[in-house]
């Protein structure tokens, strides 16, 4: 069987220093694991969607909100040392174990970033099906030049030449399969990109964070 489903994956583990209890925090009503997994489920390209986290009060959240959990995290995988990359593989060698052959890309949806929608999943991953692409990635314009990232002729790069600076807004990683067989992370020469405007691109690490994600919700 050839590879051809889409796994989403929501990182949510329990420990946060700078916010506690960050990923059940409530934003308007709803935590933001909840708002990932609503847009998780409203997107038309994801097949399955899990929730990879260490802490059982957030599986139990996951699962009531519509979310499959089929495994705790491993404990050196909830550290502040290990990387989102490292989460990414764990997840996708479990589901080549649980379904074999199926899926062709994963799609990682941080709880951070609240306002990103089920188009935007949809438009990123359709960047890098569509263009046959390694990854692709929700962006943001730069708020100022001298960035890291440059995007020109389609693709995402290195701000060493001319380009539209932008910046990455951690909502929507995209990773084809193959590119994580080989080793591959989140940028790569091909990386398309998915512009996302500022005022949706808020990244929530503080409880500063969360309230501007509700005055921007409010207005």
């Amino acid at each position: 069987m050839s590879r051809s489903r889409v796994l989403g994956l929501i990182p949510a583990r329990g420990g946060s220093r700078r916010l506690p209890g960050k990923n059940l925090a409530d934003l308007h009503g709803r935590s933001l694991l909840q708002r990932a997994i609503d847009a998780g489920l409203e997107a038309h390209g994801i097949d399955r969607l899990i929730v990879s986290t260490d802490d059982p009060a957030i599986a139990e959240a996951a699962r009531a909100g519509g979310a499959e959990v089929p495994f705790l995290r491993p404990a050196e995988l909830a550290t502040d040392e290990a990387s989102s990359l490292d989460v990414v593989r764990h997840a996708m060698d479990w589901a080549d174990e649980d379904e074999p052959d199926a899926f062709s890309h994963l799609v990682l949806l941080q709880p951070t970033s609240p306002l990103r929608s089920a188009v935007d999943i949809d438009q990123t991953l359709a960047l890098c099906r569509d263009q046959d692409r390694s990854t692709a990635v929700s962006v943001t314009p730069a708020p100022k030049p001298g960035v890291l990232m440059i995007g020109h002729d389609g693709v995402l790069g290195p701000a060493s030449g001319y380009g539209q600076p932008l910046i990455l807004n951690g909502a929507v990683y995209v990773l084809k399969r193959d590119h994580l067989n080989i080793g591959g992370g989140f940028i790569a020469p091909d990386t398309a990109y998915h512009v996302m405007d500022q005022h949706r691109s808020v990244d929530v690490d503080t409880s500063d964070d969360l309230d501007r994600a509700a005055e921007i919700l409010k207005s």
